[in-house]
């Protein structure tokens, strides 16, 4: 299978490498040269640079004609996260959210909302603080009197961001400029170095080394303040249960499992679709041209599957999937073409318990029937899969079917 991971963290680099070294093709998007210097470190994928807008990243990911787009950002990166959604949406690509686990619970550990809070708690203190969020969310602290001589901020050693640092006022000589996650020993030394009383953080997870931040703090006397999460309920897949994931579908693949191309009249039959996109309005189009009473739900939808809705060709349901919706409808064949990996895998999840055929169009080792591409004229027609999830190798094979019938 063939991947694009939009990452630049410790797990993207890990997925990155294990795809790769498991046969597949995996291209690594970074967004700074830093950063693909260290995935580099390892041979087994390619990799990219550069910061990449909601247009650059359409046209690299349409560019390639991938299998799976991983999101492995940093769970702070929200522009990153909804860029690469819109990109996705935009080439109907199937988009994955790597998600970091939590951290483990901690003790005596002040949370708070974003660094104008913590900036705030510092400001009716006294003291030195380590800082070791990065370098996007420092001017927060620049308000704070003799801010310069209290703070030291700790940052990838990266030009940019020693820049910025420098130019919100910090001194050079409060920089500490070194490559994470750290050990509880580094850290240790680290807060004593400068007698922090405070470190401020992010909960970066136990994969950030956030543990090791809060233990080593507590063993010297300061308190820690730590930025929570911006989506503390974010959905997605662990690393480990996205490389089981990926592991299982390489392995359907290798058996090069085949259904048989059964041909069943769908006139009068009632069809469920989960999701309204672009994606989904192909599919909704083709089952309306076959007769299918079609009913979709779907908060948001394009303007062609409005317009069916009332045309009266379809039943539009203006909101989310809900783990019950199939049993009430009852349908002959269900399909799921959310762009949420989670509610399609629940409308699997649905179907298959009540021996409904299902269509799942992110994941087709989930699939209990593949939906074909269609090539059809007066008297003959005909439907195109792909054993291996080849989209691009359908699309031209019905076309060259679709050649040879004159259409």
């Amino acid at each position: 299978m063939k991947f694009l991971v939009f990452g630049g963290t410790s797990e993207s680099r890990v997925l990155s490498d294990s795809l790769g070294r498991g046969g597949h093709s995996v291209t690594l998007s970074v967004a700074t040269d830093f950063g693909k210097s260290l995935a580099e470190e390892n041979g087994s994928v390619g990799v990219v640079s550069g910061k990449l807008d909601v247009e650059g990243m359409s046209k690299l990911i349409g560019d390639g004609d991938y299998d799976f787009v991983v999101d492995a950002t940093h769970p702070y990166a929200l522009d990153a996260t909804q860029n690469i959604q819109l990109a996705c949406r935009a080439s109907s690509s199937k988009y994955i959210r790597l998600r970091r686990p939590d951290g483990d619970a901690a003790a005596g550990v002040a949370f708070v909302p974003d660094a104008i809070a913590a900036a705030e708690i510092l400001e009716k203190s006294d003291g030195k603080a380590l800082l070791a969020i990065g370098s996007s969310q420092l001017e927060a602290f620049t308000h704070i009197k003799s801010f310069a001589d209290r703070f030291y901020v700790r940052l990838l050693p990266m030009a940019d961001s020693i820049h910025k640092a420098m130019a919100l006022g910090y001194k050079q000589s409060n920089l500490i400029c070194m490559q994470g996650p750290f050990s509880e020993d580094i850290n240790r030394a680290m807060l004593k170095m400068v007698q922090a009383k405070f470190l401020v953080t992010k909960e970066s997870g136990n994969a950030g080394g956030f543990a090791e931040k809060v233990s080593a703090a507590e063993s010297v006397g300061a308190a820690t303040i730590a930025i929570s999460r911006p989506t503390p309920a974010e959905k997605g897949y662990l690393l480990e249960e996205l490389l089981d994931l990926f592991d299982t579908s390489k392995k359907a693949m290798e058996k090069n499992s085949r259904f048989f191309p059964l041909f069943v009249d769908l006139a009068g039959k009632k069809a469920l679709v989960a999701g309204a996109g672009e994606i989904a309005e192909r599919r909704i189009k083709t089952l309306v041209s076959f007769g299918a009473k079609v009913l979709v739900v779907s908060p948001e939808a394009t303007a062609k599957v409005q317009q069916a809705a009332e045309q009266g060709d379809i039943q539009l349901v203006a909101r989310e999937y809900c783990y019950g919706d199939i049993a009430a409808y009852k349908p002959f064949i269900a399909l799921a073409a959310t762009n949420d990996r989670q509610a399609n895998h629940n409308v699997m999840l649905e179907a298959k318990s009540m021996g409904i055929p299902v269509s799942v169009a992110d994941c087709r080792e989930e699939c209990t029937f593949y939906f074909p591409a269609i090539a059809e004229d007066g008297a003959f027609i005909a439907g195109v899969v792909s054993k291996a999830g080849d989209h691009a190798g359908v699309r031209e094979m019905a076309k060259t079917i679709r050649g040879c019938m004159g259409i």
